[in-house]
């Protein structure tokens, strides 16, 4: 009798929810909106969520779904919940830049309680909140303040030199290496100078507290790849699953490094105009102005800040570095290009390295917007509708649909790229595309390896003299070539929603010092 009944509610409920799905998928139809099918339960996740694909792929499949072909968006299934990518360059204008009010927020979460690092950066953050913080960080990027951290980075960069100049040499004048790893460590020490005032020395250190939690960080078990999933496609389950962006352990070393540094600056007096300095000078202003919202420039609002810029600072520029020296290791003649710009610099400055000199490495600016358009930090931007319940954001001319609020909105940075309507032999590395004559007749929308828009990267200033002044302290006294170890061809990390290689980037490094 109990078995019966039991078994009755079961059919009971998997009818209900049947239904209930053939009613949320039938959404784009009644809208008259093109979509792509999606499966039972998990929507258009499934190729992602069964690590089959990369959500770079994931989204470029979508773009390029044969249904969607001309449309300015195609409508796709979160679960069971409706959203919206975009295909057209004048609607991601409108969404991202023209009316960004109405799409300030990004779609993704954190649990504010249980994961205050996660939720509070400005990654995170949602309007009003993120707007008046990235006016307070504003200044850390300013031309004088690149100029003053000049210096800094240009050290790492000669310790980086100096690193590989002490390498052992085998028969060939060579040694291999994993570049990736290299990079992070010269990003590692570049990120914890600038911003924090601390000596990581990540060369003489390499498994020292700040790379090994940096590492960790952006280590993607299956797991924690799932997690991710949840946070960017179903970001109101994430305080009930308690998925955390920042893991425990590693927020309490990121929580116990930052309190430590912003104490002793504040004991010291001492002002080096950095991260830190910014950091106290918001703590003091909550102390003269309280605020009648209950935002308080202290504690974890203050050390998710210095969290992110640790962690978005070394990340994305080591990835940049490794690939485009992959890329050149491939196209010997443009590595030669490369090393002969640097070569006729460093010979009218006698050797002298200064910040106007690696702005005007022009063809290096090439090698890495093209290394950018390949391979983009982020495969994609999300926002959603930030409007009041009940309003909508129309989208005449494009389609009578309307979007309602709270709906989430994608725009496929990846799959952008990698159209051939705007970049020709789109698979193929040209720096050419960006030489100054044919950069300006680039798509406008189409290239935004950094974001565009106010909710763009704040520090793709400083990642550019980052990852600058690395190639260039890497490639003056070193080439790179393919070796035994090193891959065909690039494959991303399916378990990374962040843009990854996966199994490292191994070359060889050829001594070869540039005559200067």
């Amino acid at each position: 009798m109990w078995f019966q009944i039991t078994l009755a509610l079961v059919l009971l409920l998997v009818v209900l929810l049947y239904v209930y799905l053939a009613y949320r998928y039938r959404y784009w139809l009644r809208h008259g909106v093109a979509y792509v099918k999606p499966s039972p339960i998990v929507g258009n996740l499934g190729p992602l969520l069964r690590m089959k694909s990369s959500s770079a792929h994931m989204t470029q499949a979508i773009y390029n779904y044969p249904e969607a072909e001309d449309r300015p968006f195609v409508g796709i299934y979160l679960f069971h919940r409706p959203a919206l990518l975009l295909r057209d360059p004048e609607l991601i204008k409108r969404i991202l830049s023209k009316d960004f009010s109405k799409f300030s927020n990004r779609s993704l979460n954190a649990d504010c309680f249980g994961d205050p690092l996660g939720s509070l950066n400005l990654f995170f953050l949602k309007n009003p909140y993120w707007k008046e913080v990235r006016s307070k960080l504003t200044p850390f990027f300013t031309s004088w303040k690149l100029k003053q951290m000049f210096p800094l980075v240009q050290k790492v960069g000669l310790n980086l030199n100096e690193y590989l100049l002490k390498m052992p040499l085998n028969g060939e004048n060579s040694f291999q290496l994993e570049l990736k790893e290299l990079c992070a460590l010269y990003t590692t020490d570049v990120i914890a100078t600038v911003a924090f005032g601390i000596q990581a020395n990540s060369f003489k250190y390499p498994n020292g507290e700040f790379r090994r939690n940096g590492r960790e960080i952006f280590r993607f078990s299956t797991r924690r790849a799932l997690n991710f999933s949840v946070i960017f496609f179903l970001p109101y389950l994430v305080p009930y699953l308690g998925i955390k962006v920042v893991s425990p352990k590693e927020a309490e070393f990121l929580r116990s490094t930052m309190t430590r540094v912003l104490e002793e600056r504040e004991k010291s007096g001492i002002k080096r105009h950095d991260l830190i300095d910014i950091l106290i000078d918001f703590k003091n202003q909550t102390k003269t102005q309280p605020r009648q919202d209950g935002l308080r420039f202290e504690g974890d609002l203050l050390v998710a800040q210095a969290a992110i810029f640790f962690t978005a600072g070394f990340e994305s520029t080591s990835t940049t570095m490794s690939l485009a020296l992959y890329e050149l290791a491939k196209h010997p003649q443009m590595q030669e290009r490369l090393r002969k710009e640097i070569c006729d610099t460093l010979n009218e400055s006698r050797g002298e390295i200064s910040q106007q000199i690696i702005e005007s490495l022009e063809y290096m600016q090439m090698i890495i917007d093209e290394t950018l358009r390949l391979y983009p930090p982020l495969a994609f931007l999300d926002r959603e509708c930030s409007l009041p319940e009940g309003q909508s954001y129309s989208l005449e001319p494009f389609h009578s649909f309307s979007i309602p609020a709270g709906m989430p909105v994608y725009t496929p940075v990846y799959a952008l790229h990698m159209d051939p309507k705007y970049f020709p032999q789109p698979h193929e590395f040209q720096p050419e595309r960006f030489s100054p004559e044919r950069k300006k007749l680039i798509t406008p929308y189409t290239y935004m390896p950094f974001g565009l828009g106010p909710h763009a990267c704040i520090g793709e200033r400083f990642t550019m003299l980052q990852a600058k002044i690395g190639l260039l302290n890497f490639l003056r006294n070193h080439r790179v070539t393919l070796g035994e170890k090193s891959i065909k061809s690039i494959i991303i990390d399916a378990k990374s929603l962040i843009l990854q290689p996966e199994g490292g980037i191994h070359l060889n490094v050829v001594r070869d010092p540039l005559k200067y």
